[in-house]
């Protein structure tokens, strides 16, 4: 559970709270659901991914939803958001995911998500929701896999 109070303080450090957040609890509970992916750099945390499975009716099985995804700006343009992402991706669609969703109001998560095969959904009121094309995403890494053998 050391994670869990770290992420509470990059929590406080995204939105600019003081003192720490106070979600300490909250982070635990996605740390024992294995819902949490924490990026470390130099015996730090610097990044984190939270992301849930949910049941959806209207896709006819699990979904994920990437509910929070920060990361310090020292350590962006890194490629460690990309793993995170990535991790967080094969996890969900390993756990059995059939969707992978997420939403945002920032440019430069919605490109991040793009350029691994979100595709806008709805949205154009200031939060963008995006949704993973899993099928484009899976070919991808074929691709990838194939170019790196």
């Amino acid at each position: 559970m050391i994670d869990a109070a770290r992420v509470d303080n990059l929590l406080s450090e995204w939105f600019d709270w003081k003192p720490i957040s106070g979600r300490l609890e909250s982070v635990q509970r996605a740390v024992r659901k294995k819902e949490l992916l924490v990026a470390e750099a130099s015996s730090r945390d610097v990044g984190f991914i939270h992301y849930v499975l949910n049941e959806d009716i209207i896709d006819g099985g699990p979904n994920a939803f990437i509910s929070a995804f920060y990361f310090s700006e020292a350590e962006r343009g890194r490629g460690i958001g990309t793993l995170l992402l990535e991790k967080a991706i094969s996890d969900s669609l390993a756990r059995g995911a059939v969707g992978v969703e997420t939403s945002t109001i920032h440019m430069r998560a919605k490109q991040l998500y793009e350029k691994h095969h979100f595709k806008q959904t709805m949205g154009d009121i200031g939060e963008v929701f995006l949704e993973l094309d899993i099928a484009e995403y899976l070919q991808a890494k074929k691709s990838q896999e194939k170019a790196q053998i």
